[in-house]
């Protein structure tokens, strides 16, 4: 309790301090000169933009309008030149040549409705009689003053020209008639609709509270007229007209509001039209108005954002300091007791005291004197640690060799043996056993006297000198002090040397040769050394060890044979000491995994068989075979199974009270090879049978992909031959059939109910086009073209014959 309320209360340092004060200079100087920028950026920039926007957008539709313009005038001046409207004109009688006449009202239609913004297509003719036609109805003129008007048309200079309307409302263009004669004989023209004209030059000034308008040579409005003109087109006209030289645009204030004007001229069959746009500036700004104040609202939220993020990252930056603070302090002192022992030294101070007493901690030098402690002591610890890392070392290869650590498989062994450094991959092993009989050791002492070496440092010499010898040999070697007087070293010899060759081995006697003299005249004492035979499985390692004690054993007093190499006499050496039959052990192992009663009770028998001749081989079957079961039980367990509840707690009981090996063969078969063989088979029969049904739903479901039974059985850990096997009689078909079947079931849906392509159906199915072909042909008996079109034109009949 005393520690929790203390930690509490432990204060914010000056780091704590600098910390916040720099993480609110990160957080809002980069937003406050940001939020200033896009002020700044909107305020100007932006409205410059739109300007140029505007202006650009406002010659883009000038040269639209002009371009509308230019295809009525050009249109207009073609229907002149109709042959509907020559020199028979003249002659023509409207009361009786009705054909003529229907002709010329279809003409004039044809031109009324060729362009939206013709409103009305008139026809003058002056002889034989003056007539105007509209393409409604015809009028003869008998009003003098009316055929004057009329005649004046006639007699402009241009064949094609643009005037007003005879009520002076509109604009209309007039063509002489006939088109390219001198002599005239009627006029053709075309007014204008206001409306349409009006909303075409709107488009020049599309916004709210924006007016454009026409003028011609002589400054007159010509759209509006003079009685729609307002006072923003008045002002806009005058202020133009004083202006000095031509300006395209200008600004100008009406209203206490700013207008952007801009101007131009359409140049229109010798005259020129003066067009005026006249837009108020805020229009043209007003996507941009609310965007500083949003700018300011957003730059403002952000830094209160900021400061509130910035303390509460400050405090969670803070967290791991205060957990430093708490583990490298590991008192429940508050940090005014803490802080006086660790600021004893002035140099190394953490901490300054105020003049009302309170204390101001530097957490960061505070941590670092006590990371500073905390690294001498692990410096201390690895020099400890490296101190017994060899000492750790040899107690594994002790371990191992001497088949303490019951690793069952040359798998587990090399793992073990890479933990050393030694990365194998399929070397052969060879074991170089040393003895030194206590005897010597004896005769050691009597003849130094004034030396007290024991036998462990005879032991230790011995090692070392070996140890010396080995240097550049061309091999994996490892060199184990037993500490009882016998020495080995372990040798991982690769493929290609063949250790069994009478030249190798005759390699190994010298080196044993030279330890031999090297320890004779460093020490005076004897010593005798066995090879052992090779072998690839490094599970083996701990018999071969096992042998060459117990030939050594045999041999100890034997004065004339220093090396033995077991490939040559060891043998009968081995049989005649019985040494424990560990391969036999691992066969029968070997065999109950596997379900093959047959096997496991074939070794059992040569188990058994080979203590038959021993002296006392009652007492040596039975210690054998109880080393066995506490293997077979040893395995169960490794396997997750209970080998209690399977053998029960008699099974050793049993064996003391059976006769002969005839009964201890018949009880290994009921009681241990039947029951692991069920076991062991059950497991494996579920298992498979789990594996098949997993394969059919993983073929269903992704059939698709690029599926093997190699690859399947690999991802159960099964053999692809039982697997496959278990398949067919499962499901009456094998693996790659039943794919094929479910493969070919979904192409033939897909031919069926979609338009896709056949060899993109054969992607989507797992094969490639070409081979599909063969295989869809070869189980259905047509090709995957032709299957589609019997079935289109099958459900084509059955659709003609339900309507029907």
């Amino acid at each position: 309790m005393i520690f929790k309320r203390t930690a509490k209360v432990l204060p914010k340092g000056r780091y704590f301090r600098r910390s916040l004060m720099m993480i609110l200079l990160i957080a809002c100087i980069p937003g406050v000169i940001t939020g200033i920028l896009l002020y700044g950026w909107v305020n100007f920039k932006m409205e410059k933009i739109l300007q140029q926007t505007h202006l650009h957008q406002f010659e883009q539709r000038t040269v639209w309008v002009g371009e509308q313009l230019d295809a009525l005038e050009l249109t207009f001046s073609q229907w002149a030149f109709d042959p509907v409207f020559d020199n028979r004109l003249k002659e023509l009688d409207f009361v009786f040549k009705y054909k003529q006449v229907h002709e010329l009202y279809r003409l004039l239609l044809m031109i009324q409705n060729s362009n939206t913004l013709i409103g009305k297509v008139q026809l003058y003719l002056g002889e034989p009689q003056a007539v105007k036609m509209d393409s409604e109805r015809y009028d003869f003129i008998h009003d003098a003053g009316e055929i004057e008007k009329y005649e004046r048309l006639t007699h402009q200079p241009q064949a094609t020209y643009w005037s007003r309307s005879m009520d002076s409302a509109s604009m209309m263009m007039v063509n002489r008639l006939p088109g390219g004669s001198d002599d005239a004989l009627g006029a053709l023209t075309i007014t204008l609709d206001n409306k349409q004209l009006g909303n075409m030059l709107q488009t020049l000034s599309p916004y709210n509270g924006g007016t454009t308008f026409l003028l011609d040579e002589q400054g007159k409005p010509m759209l509006p007229q003079d009685k729609a003109f307002g006072g923003l087109h008045y002002a806009v006209r005058e202020h133009m007209l004083n202006l000095e030289g031509s300006l395209s645009s200008f600004l100008m204030d009406y209203e206490d509001l700013t207008y952007s004007v801009q101007t131009g001229t359409f140049r229109r069959l010798g005259t020129d039209w003066t067009y005026v746009s006249a837009v108020p500036l805020n229009e043209i700004v007003a996507p941009i108005v609310s965007v500083p104040r949003i700018v300011l609202l957003v730059n403002g939220s952000g830094l209160l954002l900021a400061l509130i993020l910035s303390w509460v990252g400050s405090l969670q930056l803070y967290k791991p300091f205060t957990k430093l603070l708490r583990m490298f302090t590991m008192t429940g002192a508050p940090v005014e007791a803490i802080v006086p022992r660790v600021s004893s030294s002035p140099r190394l101070s953490v901490a300054s005291v105020h003049s009302n007493g309170s204390v101001q901690l530097d957490e960061i030098k505070h941590i670092e004197q006590r990371w500073i402690g905390v690294n001498q002591e692990r410096e201390s610890l690895r020099q400890r640690l490296e101190e017994q890392l060899p000492l750790a070392r040899e107690s594994l290869l002790i371990q191992l060799t001497l088949g303490h650590l019951l690793l069952s498989s040359d798998h587990e062994w090399k793992e073990r043996l890479a933990q050393l450094g030694w990365v194998l991959r399929d070397e052969q092993f060879i074991i170089l056993f040393a003895q030194i009989p206590p005897s010597a050791v004896l005769l050691y002492g009597a003849k130094e006297r004034h030396r007290s070496e024991s036998q462990e440092w005879i032991s230790f010499g011995a090692t070392d000198i070996l140890n010396r010898q080995l240097k550049g040999l061309p091999y994996r070697a490892e060199t184990i002090n037993y500490h009882d007087m016998s020495m080995a070293l372990l040798l991982a010899v690769p493929p290609e040397v063949q250790p069994e060759t009478p030249e190798f081995r005759e390699e190994l006697s010298r080196m044993a040769q030279h330890w031999l003299e090297a320890v004779q005249s460093e020490w005076d004492v004897r010593m005798t050394v066995s090879i052992s035979k090779p072998t690839s499985d490094a599970s083996h390692i701990p018999q071969l060890v096992r042998e060459s004690r117990a030939v050594l054993r045999k041999r100890q007093f034997s004065s004339n044979v220093t090396i033995i190499d077991m490939n040559e006499e060891a043998e009968q050496d081995v049989n005649e000491h019985e040494v424990y039959p560990l391969e036999l052990e691992q066969a029968i192992i070997s065999a109950l995994r596997s379900g093959e009663q047959d096997t496991a009770l074939e070794q059992f028998s040569i188990f058994i068989g080979t203590y038959a001749r021993s002296e006392a081989p009652d007492k040596h079957v039975r210690q054998a075979v109880f080393q066995l079961l506490a293997r077979i039980q040893h395995t169960l367990l490794q396997l997750g199974e209970d080998p209690v509840e399977l053998f029960g707690i008699g099974m050793y009981e049993e064996v003391l009270q059976l006769h002969d090996l005839d009964e201890l063969f018949l009880w290994f078969k009921e009681r241990i090879v039947h029951v692991c063989v069920e076991e062991f088979t059950g497991k494996e029969k579920k298992q498979i049978q789990m594996a098949v049904h997993q394969m059919k739903e993983h073929a269903q479901q992704h059939y698709a992909e690029a599926l093997s039974l190699d690859a399947l059985a690999d991802l159960h850990g099964i053999h692809s031959y039982t697997l496959s096997r278990a398949f067919k009689q499962t499901f009456g078909q094998n693996f790659v059939d039943y794919l094929t079947e479910v493969r070919l079931y979904r192409a033939k849906e897909l031919l069926e109910s979609t338009d896709v392509k056949i060899s993109e159906i054969a992607e989507q199915v797992g094969y490639q086009p070409s081979y599909f072909n063969r295989l869809f042909k070869k189980n259905e008996g047509t090709t995957p073209s032709c299957y589609r079109e019997d079935i289109h034109n099958h459900t084509g009949r059955n659709r003609g014959n339900r309507s029907v």
